[in-house]
């Protein structure tokens, strides 16, 4: 029997797809002079996706963490602004994304912020536009978080300055150069006119379950290496959409572990320990032009540990354990709020 717990309507439920996005009030040009590594103050509607789809099971599991410990969410999201996380016991349930004075972060002064972990924009034509190319999951789970949404405050970073190009020679220049992902939830190509609205789960963002499944690999199949390609977890997942058929598992179930996970059942965990088997025994595949050692292949599964040990045992404990696994709290979250 799942650990529910009381549904609440102000969560994102079944991801209703529309198209219409926040209005951001940007003043004509306003970003038009800004240089390359300059930290911009933005709210979350500022930002337009330069990816069409999302692994809504990352999302998920956040939202379903946050449910159960709000804690947690200002810890992230702290991180996430190169504060260093939130100071234990400084939140409350009155506090809010959105008003900072609610919570404490370990770095107060924030001319000391860490801006090495910011996500990275491309300024669009004109400079009246940001191009978000990292982060859409994050940034997608806060825009859904009660207390956040399109008007909550987050710091960006300018990856580069592409103001001067408009229409077809900006969206050339934005593939020449690695910033965008014109892809579909299936792999399959798209226009630039075809990309999301906005970020979140409801203004056209799709959903991929090879990059949710990818996220869940991390640790036990790859690492995320340090620098990192941009759209990295999405790589892996088009190599494992061409050979790895999801519809031998099934997605919403834990699975069972042993005596061995890559046969003991054929729930979500053993989709992950198969996948992250793939990923390590392929001879340094190429997948669109970057290597499986640029993308952070591991050498052996789960980093050489046991099933039970390492990432893959944290990521196995079901949601009755006292520190549930990832899984069980995203398959926890859907139940609660009726996610297919």
């Amino acid at each position: 029997m799942p650990f529910l717990f009381p549904l609440c309507s102000r969560w994102p439920h079944a991801a209703a797809v529309t198209t219409s996005a926040p209005i951001a009030t940007t003043q004509p040009g306003k970003w038009a002079s800004a240089t390359a590594g300059a930290m911009l103050d933005v709210t979350l509607a500022d930002l337009h996706p330069t990816q069409a789809a999302l692994g809504y099971d990352q999302i998920y599991y956040k939202l379903g963490r946050y449910e159960v410990d709000a804690t947690k969410k200002f810890d992230d999201f702290g991180a996430d602004e190169g504060l260093g996380g939130l100071v234990s016991g400084n939140s409350t349930s009155a506090s809010k994304l959105t008003d900072a004075t609610t919570y404490t972060d370990t770095t107060t002064d924030t001319t000391k912020r860490d801006t090495t972990v910011l996500n990275p924009v491309v300024i669009g034509p004109n400079g009246d536009s940001l191009y978000l190319t990292d982060g859409h999951h994050g940034l997608s789970t806060y825009y859904e978080t009660p207390d956040g949404g399109p008007s909550l405050h987050a710091h960006v970073i300018v990856k580069d300055n592409l103001s001067a190009y408009a229409g077809d020679a900006f969206w050339a220049e934005m593939q020449s150069r690695g910033y965008a992902r014109l892809k579909d939830a299936n792999g399959a190509a798209i226009t630039p006119a075809q990309l999301p609205a906005a970020l979140g789960l409801t203004h056209g963002m799709q959903n991929d379950a090879y990059r949710s499944l990818v996220y869940f690999t991390r640790d036990i199949g790859y690492s995320k290496p340090t620098p990192s390609t941009d759209f990295l977890e999405f790589y892996w997942a088009d190599w494992l959409r061409a050979s790895f058929p999801l519809s031998a598992y099934t997605l919403t179930t834990l699975g069972a572990v042993d005596p061995d996970p890559a046969t003991a059942g054929a729930g979500y965990l053993n989709a992950v320990w198969n996948a992250s088997m793939k990923m390590v025994a392929a001879d340094d595949p190429v997948i669109d032009g970057k290597t499986g050692a640029q993308l952070g292949k591991l050498a052996a599964i789960n980093n050489g540990k046991a099933y039970n040990k390492g990432e893959f045992g944290d990521l196995s404990q079901p949601m009755s354990a006292k520190k549930p696994g990832k899984i069980a709290y995203m398959l926890n979250y859907k139940t609660v709020h009726g996610i297919q």
